[in-house]
């Protein structure tokens, strides 16, 4: 690791600093006051003669007091009577004992109680001297502390987690927000080593890759694979960074929803631009048609072109009607319901222009939860879808799973190759939209059902949908 110079009290001198001077002589009052007061830093001595004093101005002044420096008195014991009082208040201020009289044992005595120092007055200005070097000391000590634990405190306030690391990359510090990023307690972590809330990968890249950057350059940033406590993983974004000789700073913040939320909208412009693509190149097809057949049209004036030009129309009517259901299957919010299967599939295969075709109910009474209108079109879309490629005579079968339902018929089915195509784009011939598999998948989508294309028995097409609430009751609503 580089060498980083360590913070300094002696480097950068505090500034306006108030001094609370307490001692029975005036001339020593005068004197201090005099010589402290020469310094830029030290701003101001207030002189004060009694304990009483200076408690009061203490309490009740609106002046800030940096550090308190105090005779002693052995008779009246004052001195240690306010250092008393000082630290039951004031717990962290700097207190100087700044005496003539005393022996060891009150020094000892002293540092106990809380003092900061214990100084002889001595002869000229030498222990004023002392006095001055020992206040600048004590309070540039005091700023530099409090400054550390107001830093503390943000660390802890903040939301974004944070460690403070050793050499060996062992936590010397978590915040509450990395303990619970990762699932753990404060506690739990010091001590243990950085690679427990990481994988493997990326425990690997510290070791080979992040470490030496930070100990060549200060600093690194980028994206890693977190490990949670229960296994789990996160994407994270980690700054790492040298903060003294043998210690790192981690910041981390998780971004795994971020990223999951890009994936998804990714994948749903990929669907889109696909899809889009897929509509722009049908709607030629019927477009073209009808350019050629009107050119044709006013040339001969022959009105049997117009069949052609009508046809073409209704499909770009299909078409258009197709997009806008499954522009609405996105908007539309579940109405849930129970269901009975064998009814409702009736009662659908009713509204549909079946020709030849013939429906084989397989179903017990069976009742499933789903939203009536959603599940409607599910089943009329792929009635119609069986009816327009099963062929003359195509025998379309409804029944149940284990998990869920079935749709199937006996028609040409769908080449293996092509059904997982068929589901990210939908299936058209000639005589079809090809929308129609996609607001199927829409559908199951929205119910959270998953949603399988295979083969039946008799060799065509078996649409399966699994994890559907089905419950098992005869009896009536």
């Amino acid at each position: 690791m580089p060498d980083v110079e360590r913070i300094s009290t002696d480097r950068n001198l505090p500034s306006g600093i108030r001094v609370l001077h307490v001692d029975r002589d005036e001339l020593v009052l005068r004197a201090s006051k005099l010589f402290l007061e020469r310094e830029d830093d030290i701003e101001d001595v207030i002189p004060v003669t009694t304990n009483e004093t200076a408690i009061e101005y203490l309490f009740e002044s609106d002046t800030d007091i940096d550090c308190v420096v105090s005779d002693y008195d052995p008779e009246r014991n004052s001195g240690l009577e306010l250092l008393d009082v000082v630290r039951e208040y004031y717990p962290n201020l700097p207190f100087i004992l700044f005496t003539d009289n005393g022996s060891e044992d009150v020094a000892s005595q002293a540092i106990s109680a809380g003092a900061t120092n214990y100084l002889r007055k001595g002869r000229d200005d030498v222990g004023l001297l002392s006095l001055r070097s020992q206040i600048q000391h004590a309070v540039s000590h005091r700023r530099t502390e409090k400054e550390v634990h107001r830093g503390f405190r943000a660390i802890e306030m903040t939301h974004e987690g944070i460690a403070l690391l050793t050499n060996a990359l062992d936590f010397n510090y978590v915040n509450e927000a990395y303990a619970d990023l990762f699932g753990y307690d404060q506690e739990t972590l010091i001590g243990r080593d950085w690679t427990v809330t990481m994988t493997a990968e990326s425990s690997e890249r510290l070791q080979s890759d992040i470490v030496p950057t930070v100990d060549s350059k200060g600093k690194w940033a980028g994206e890693l694979t977190g490990r949670h406590h229960d296994g789990g993983s996160l994407t994270l974004i980690i700054s790492v960074s040298v903060v003294a000789e043998d210690e790192y700073v981690c910041a981390v913040r998780d971004v795994t929803e971020r990223k999951k939320r890009e994936k998804e909208l990714l994948q749903e412009n990929e669907r889109l631009d696909e899809f889009a693509s897929k509509v722009s190149h049908d709607l030629r097809g019927p477009l073209s048609i009808i350019y050629g057949y009107l050119d044709v049209a006013r040339k001969t004036g022959d009105e049997k072109h117009f069949d052609k030009i009508e046809d073409a129309a209704d499909r770009i009517e299909a078409i258009i009607t197709d997009l806008l259901e499954v522009a609405r299957e996105g908007q539309k919010e579940l109405d849930l319901e129970s269901v009975s299967l064998p009814e409702f599939t009736e009662r659908v295969w009713d509204g549909i222009e079946s020709d030849e075709a013939t429906l084989r109910l397989e179903l017990p009474e069976i009742r499933i939860v789903a939203d009536g209108d959603r599940l409607t079109e599910l089943f009329a879309n792929l009635f119609r879808n069986a009816v327009e490629h099963g062929g003359d005579g195509v025998i379309i079968s409804v029944g149940i799973t284990e998990d869920g339902f079935y749709i199937e018929d006996d028609g040409p089915g769908i080449p293996e190759a092509e059904r997982k195509k068929v589901l990210e784009s939908g299936y058209s011939t000639a005589n079809s939209t090809g929308l129609g598999l996609s607001i199927v998948r829409e559908i199951a989508d929205s119910h959270d059902w998953t949603m399988h294309i295979g083969e039946s028995n008799d060799g065509g097409v078996r649409f399966h949908f699994s994890d559907v609430e089905c419950v098992h009751d005869t009896s009536d609503e």
